[in-house]
């Protein structure tokens, strides 16, 4: 058994969340009293230096009437965590916490701590994947693998959160302080509870109130800058029906009238209000019609079939990228991509809102395990309904490229991007690596 095998159950015993949370913690000013304390009773051993034990009694006097005033002036508050609807990986924000005083005296200095859900890395995690630059770290602290084992564990975690002080709350009163936090993957974080922390009259300890406050927060992928030459070039097609024939999700103001159902008819195009008057006089249901339009209508293609994280990560990355440089108001975007449920097709443009959609999915997707014909399929038989499209692959195989030509042959205007960790041959594709990811991006 490997040395790192064996030391991953004491690691995560150590690092665990604690059953019994704690009450209390010493500040700077309790650790020099406690350790003056230790060093009085030391050397009282020396039963000739009375005067040592006088000191170690003062000490110990004010070390138990710390704790006994902390017990005594512990805030009666209540705190509500307000969050944003959306965060964005490896980019800072602020939110807020409102914290009300429930009692009969104002609070002062208070410091909130938020305590995020501590998610442990796996043995198969821990032992397969490695720390940043590990390589550079010393023969012990690779052997070890503690460095690794903490980093996993932030990543896991998802979210660094500073403490907020809190000045003064007044009686029956609230104050909103705000929280700064950096979320370190995309996803979704979860907040276990929060944390009050108030000091005793000597500041020689922090009483810690604990009070259950469970939350989850969306983080969205990480973004990058594009250069505009990004941007596809492909001309308009008819979209029979207008937006909402192309939008799968929604309503759109092509609406023109509505007249009788006609065999084929979607389901979704029934009129409601209109059908179950009309049913009631035995009649047919009754439909919206549609102005029909010329419209750019763009394809986003993702490969999820990549098994190194990092470049998953950053493949998902570059992605959310292009879904929010690609809207605008006069095209469509279709996201494309396969997970291991089946396939999806999220679109988005012409003034919606249906962007949050794709960067949600974006937030939320994992390695998809099925074969790339499948992929193939589903984007030449989406094809014939966009103008242009833009591939994000995290490899360049034979498929790859026989799906490149396919698209061509269709006539559709293509670009293609390649994230790698190494420089790749030159081909019919923009090599982006994950060492000058921004740059190769803004260059390209």
């Amino acid at each position: 058994m490997m040395f790192k095998d064996w030391v991953f159950p004491a690691y995560v015993r150590a690092m665990g969340p604690r059953k019994k949370p704690k009450k209390r913690r010493l500040t700077d000013r309790g650790q020099l009293v406690l350790t003056g304390a230790l060093l009085t009773a030391a050397l009282g051993l020396n039963t000739e230096t009375s005067y040592v034990y006088q000191m170690f009694a003062l000490l110990f006097c004010v070390a138990i009437g710390s704790r006994i005033t902390l017990r005594l002036s512990r805030p009666r508050v209540a705190v509500k965590r307000i969050l944003p609807k959306y965060a964005t990986a490896e980019q800072t924000f602020t939110y807020r916490i409102r914290v009300e005083n429930l009692g009969d005296n104002p609070e002062q200095d208070l410091v909130i701590t938020d305590q995020p859900v501590t998610r442990l890395p796996d043995r198969q995690q821990y032992t397969t994947t490695l720390e940043p630059n590990e390589e550079s770290r010393n023969a012990y602290d690779r052997f070890i693998g503690f460095h690794r084992f903490i980093y996993l564990q932030r990543q896991n975690t998802g979210i660094t959160i500073k403490p907020a002080r809190v000045d003064e709350v007044a009686v029956k009163a609230h104050r909103d302080v705000d929280v700064e936090a950096t979320p370190l993957r995309r996803g979704v974080v979860a907040f276990r509870e929060t944390q009050v922390m108030h000091q005793d009259p000597l500041a020689l300890n922090f009483g810690l109130s604990h009070f259950a406050n469970t939350e989850s927060l969306l983080v969205l992928p990480k973004r990058y800058q594009l250069n505009p030459n990004w941007r596809l070039s492909g001309g308009r097609n008819f979209q029979p029906g207008g937006v909402t024939a192309a939008w799968s999700i929604g309503e759109s103001d092509e609406f023109v009238s509505l007249r009788d159902y006609r065999d084929g008819d979607s389901m979704r195009k029934i009129h409601w209000p209109s059908t179950s008057k009309s049913t009631a006089r035995m009649q047919k249901p009754v439909v919206k019609e549609y102005q029909d339009e010329f419209f750019a209508r763009n394809a986003l293609l993702l490969d999820l079939s990549q098994q190194n994280p990092r470049i998953l990560e950053e493949t998902i990355a570059v992605a959310s990228s292009f879904a929010l440089e690609l809207q605008n108001a006069d095209s469509m975007l279709d996201l494309i991509f396969l997970t291991d449920d089946g396939p999806r097709i999220i679109t988005a443009g012409r003034g919606t809102s249906a962007v949050n959609e794709q960067l949600e999915a974006l937030a939320t997707v994992q390695q998809c395990h099925l074969p790339f014909s499948e992929l193939s399929n589903l984007v030449l038989t989406h094809c014939r309904l966009v103008t242009g499209c833009i591939g994000v692959y995290a490899d360049w195989t034979d498929n790859h490229e026989s799906l490149s030509n396919r698209i061509l042959g269709e006539g559709v205007a293509l670009k293609s991007l390649v994230i790698s960790e190494t420089e790749l041959p030159h081909g019919p594709y923009a090599n982006i690596k994950t060492q000058s990811l921004q740059a190769d991006l803004l260059k390209a």
